[in-house]
């Protein structure tokens, strides 16, 4: 179980990014170098506060620490920063099972509604994949690496 009601940054764990963090930027989620000298909005878009998943409790939400009632969620695969819309689906496309890392470290999280589907960077950009495609976001080759994070302290506290 993952600590909720925490403010945690996301890392990524491939080799040769790990200096890299979920944030988002233009309601779309990204991966971007974050460090020390960094402005703060950077630190703010790259920190979220881990909730009990909003359609499952034992899974988790992740709810925008600089806007909040935004929760990381998927649409066309796409990972995105989206206020509640009130309904089922929301809740679900922003629920994410925590999972042992698919690439040996850190924790992979499952979404609940595409059970097989994991939060996965690819050249920068968040998304929703399988590994089951053979091009882009859902090629296998590299998902196991790329869907697996480690949640550190929040850069924004």
């Amino acid at each position: 179980m993952l600590p909720t009601d925490v403010r945690r940054s996301l890392r990524v764990t491939t080799w040769g990014h790990t200096d890299r963090y979920l944030r988002h930027a233009d309601s779309l989620a990204w991966t971007e170098v974050v460090n020390a000298g960094n402005g703060a909005l950077l630190k703010q878009d790259a920190t979220y506060t881990v909730r009990r998943g909003l359609a499952d409790s034992s899974c988790y939400s992740f709810e925008s620490v600089n806007y909040p009632g935004r929760f990381l969620r998927h649409a066309a695969s796409r990972v995105r920063n989206s206020p509640s819309d009130g309904t089922a689906l929301f809740r679900e496309d922003a629920t994410w099972c925590a999972r042992p890392g698919l690439g040996g470290t850190g924790v992979t999280f499952e979404s609940l509604n595409v059970p097989g589907s994991f939060l996965r960077h690819f050249e920068s950009a968040v998304y929703l994949a399988s590994g089951s495609g053979s091009a882009g976001a859902d090629r296998p080759q590299t998902l196991t690496a790329d869907s697996s994070w480690s949640l550190e302290a929040p850069w924004a506290p």
